[in-house]
């Protein structure tokens, strides 16, 4: 289980996408993820790193920089309603700036999206268009 601080930085994205009544999001609130979800959705990753040359570490030596990425897998059954999907996830997280307690966030930024692709891993006839957000926080 991941800490409090991880915890908060992983929801300050799913809670902004989860915002828009329209989007089916997974992870859902309670963490359910199914093995075969009909399309439209979004498919939530995250990973949390600490550079170790950031600017906002502490003279100590202490990381206090952090970096989130969410991975977004905008999955719809057509490449149009995957990349309608991927238009509801930029609304709700480009250039928005999350509230963490005890952190200064920056704005969240997309760093990367990539057009559908078909996508057949889940036995489920698919297109996925990828999206990565990134935010920084420091401490």
């Amino acid at each position: 289980m991941a800490d409090l601080l991880e915890q908060q930085h992983i929801d300050a994205g799913l809670a902004l996408l989860r915002a828009d009544a329209g989007l089916t999001v997974y992870p859902n609130a309670e963490g359910f993820v199914p093995a075969s979800p009909a399309p439209p959705y979004v498919r939530v990753y995250t990973h949390i790193e600490r550079p170790v040359d950031a600017t906002g570490n502490a003279l100590t030596g202490l990381s206090a920089t952090w970096r989130v990425r969410w991975y977004l897998h905008c999955v719809g059954a057509t490449e149009y309603a995957a990349a309608a999907v991927q238009m509801r996830v930029r609304t709700q997280l480009l250039d928005v700036r999350p509230a963490i307690p005890a952190r200064n966030c920056g704005l969240i930024r997309e760093e990367s999206s990539s057009p559908p692709v078909r996508d057949t891993s889940t036995g489920v006839d698919v297109m996925d268009a990828l999206a990565v957000y990134g935010l920084t926080t420091t401490g």
